[in-house]
């Protein structure tokens, strides 16, 4: 299968380079050069994935997550536009094959995003609400293996929810209708912080939205109404190029749907 058309997502991301302990050049984690997409079995590594240069790596990884709240993706731009990728040897180091610390989103048998495991988020992470979560699913004695693996892949927008909200819309954006799976987000409507474990799981509450109407909609900045017309608030009048007038939901709402969209407004003040 030939490899997928994967953009470079523009995150914005600080991104310093990495240089040796004796200040000299090194070749970089995150490449700024090759950006050819990798299959698991072509992955490559020397060493056993222990030193600086890997520490560096995964330090970033769980940074660029922590920042963005969903899997990093394989090609992006840093802060200052340049076009980064992931080194084969550190994804090696840090995958399923090597240290199995991160998990591999692939498409077409490419990976195309990584997303660090809980055990690398509590080793180089902050307190962004992401990792946060994943560190409370952790703690809670309650929950069976199978249920906390439900609802860490929930919070990370992967898994069972995942399949499950982009089956319901015929795998494309719930507004857009496009249906490039590697900038689709499955987005909760009720707030994580908001929603009880079931309500968390439940793939009604869930939209499949491209990567910008996700970021928008997560931060309450659009959301929609009952007949699933696409709402702004007042502060995206200063950037009207990021969504178009007259944007709807591609059909309308079921009614439980609804009462998460009622919830979701009122939580945002629309």
């Amino acid at each position: 299968m030939a490899e997928p058309m994967l953009p470079f997502e523009d995150l914005r991301i600080e991104l310093p380079d990495y240089v040796k302990e004796d200040g000299s050049v090194a070749s970089q984690p995150f490449s700024k050069s090759s950006h050819t997409l990798f299959r698991r079995e072509t992955l490559k590594s020397d060493g056993d994935g222990v030193g600086l240069r890997t520490d560096y790596f995964k330090q970033h990884l769980v940074a660029i997550f922590e920042k963005i709240g969903r899997p990093v993706p394989y090609r992006f731009t840093d802060r200052l536009g340049r076009n980064r990728s992931m080194d084969g040897g550190c994804l090696k180091f840090v995958g399923p094959d090597g240290q199995d610390i991160a998990e591999f989103v692939e498409s077409g048998g490419y990976i195309v995003a990584v997303t660090p495991k809980p055990a690398l988020v509590a080793q180089y992470g902050t307190t962004s609400p992401a990792a946060t979560d994943i560190e409370q699913l952790e703690k809670d004695g309650s929950l069976s293996v199978t249920e906390r693996k439900q609802l860490i892949d929930a919070r990370l927008g992967q898994g069972t929810f995942r399949k499950q909200v982009l089956a319901s819309w015929q795998d494309r954006c719930a507004v857009t209708s496009c249906d490039l799976s590697v900038v689709l987000r499955a987005s909760h409507i009720l707030p994580w912080r908001d929603a009880d474990n079931a309500e968390r799981l439940d793939p009604e509450n869930g939209l499949p939205l491209i990567a910008t109407l996700d970021a928008l909609f997560d931060g309450g900045l659009i959301s929609f109404s009952d007949d699933g017309q696409l709402v702004c608030s007042s502060s995206l009048k200063e950037y009207p190029d990021l969504v178009s007038p007259g944007l709807k939901l591609s059909r309308s709402p079921s009614p439980k749907m609804r009462t998460y969209l009622d919830r979701h407004r009122r939580q945002y003040g629309f």
